[in-house]
């Protein structure tokens, strides 16, 4: 085959100064450092994640500000069975919240845990260890 008829392409991707996209996900603060984070954690995550998993499976829960999403993003992070979730827990920009990074929720708590439970449920059945299983979040909430 000659050179000529030879196909070739070229692709050439350049970023600012930034080096790349940025993409939501959790940040560095935690809530091992923050207390707004850890009332969510107590009072919202722990419920729901505990009712969902057993001792044997969890390994970890961490609550954290977000980057690369809107101001005020929460995220959580759980560990299971070595497998990892990580989701949106809440943010300001649902419902209208405080989108000039105010850190509150805008989400009543039990708003949040029944979309975390909803996630959370989904992501077992979907799961190694968990394959298949049709689990049930059954919590309550302590008052704040």
């Amino acid at each position: 085959m000659d050179e000529g008829s030879a196909y070739s392409s070229k692709l050439t991707l350049t970023f600012g100064a930034s080096g790349g996209p940025t993409h939501a996900r959790p940040g560095d603060v935690t809530d091992a450092q923050d207390e707004h984070l850890r009332t969510l954690k107590r009072t919202v995550a722990l419920p729901v994640v505990t009712s969902l998993l057993s001792d044997a499976e969890l390994e970890r829960v961490t609550i954290h500000w977000g980057i690369g999403g809107d101001p005020g993003d929460v995220w959580i992070s759980v560990a299971a069975a070595g497998e990892e979730f990580e989701d949106l827990l809440t943010s300001p920009s649902w419902h209208g919240g405080d989108p000039d990074g105010e850190q509150h929720s805008p989400l009543t708590a039990q708003e949040c845990a029944q979309r975390l439970a909803d996630h959370l449920e989904d992501w077992i059945a979907e799961s190694r260890f968990g394959w298949g299983q049709r689990r049930i979040a059954r919590y309550t909430l302590p008052q704040s």
